[in-house]
């Protein structure tokens, strides 16, 4: 059986939970049917996944299992107010990552299928400093797409804050033993280039996670 991801990776402050969207039947609330209209069985499970996953984690702070996790116009889940939180999905994993506004300012999580980034893709994902040092690895492809993971993650967290949408040239990554730190490399409004966000990686049971958050 797998093992949880994030909650090795996220702090104290912080609810999780994940779960295989194949094993999930039911489980939306009747506002949230509507999303998910006409869209293909493999988005329903994961669409569903996700919401379960989300009203179990906020139920460890009192949120009625009741409450619908609708979403904007740009697709981000809108939270119970008083809420940060983010979601992610393959086709094989689902997660859903909580916390208190008082006590998490912003959260970004990310799962990935643990194959390669096909190297046609590292220009459109990685910096120059970044396929430089794919170059020297002797595993490249993982590597590129533990970065390409990355940056979704910190788009992630970013976004609420921001409500800028950024490339992922946006952003230099460097990783460390599990760990990464990203660097900024353009304007994102209250992140400057040369700002940086912190976080944390595994690669583990054919998927790449990676997480972070902000102190309020």
């Amino acid at each position: 059986m797998r093992q949880p991801l994030f909650k090795r990776m996220l702090g104290s402050d912080v609810a999780t939970e994940e779960v295989d969207p194949h094993s999930v039947e039911g489980g939306l609330v009747k506002a949230e049917y509507p999303l998910v209209e006409g869209a293909a069985q493999t988005r329903v499970e994961q669409f569903t996944a996700g919401r379960v996953c989300s009203r179990a984690a906020l139920s460890r702070f009192g949120v009625a299992a009741t409450t619908p996790i609708l979403r904007t116009e740009d697709r981000a889940p809108i939270w119970p107010p008083g809420f940060v939180g983010s979601i992610s999905h393959t086709d094989s994993w689902c997660a859903a990552a909580v916390a208190r506004a008082e006590d998490v300012r912003a959260l970004g999580i990310d799962l990935e299928p643990s194959t390669p980034l096909k190297e046609a893709l590292w220009r459109r994902v990685c910096t120059a400093a970044e396929r430089e040092h794919l170059r020297e690895l002797t595993a490249p492809g993982l590597t590129a797409k533990v970065i390409f993971s990355v940056k979704e993650a910190v788009y992630k967290c970013q976004y609420p804050l921001t409500e800028k949408f950024l490339g992922f040239h946006a952003v230099e990554v460097d990783l460390r033993d599990g760990e990464f730190e990203a660097v900024f490399q353009q304007d994102a409004g209250e992140f400057q280039p040369g700002h940086r966000m912190s976080g944390r990686y595994l690669v583990e049971d054919g998927l790449v996670a990676a997480a972070c958050e902000l102190s309020p």
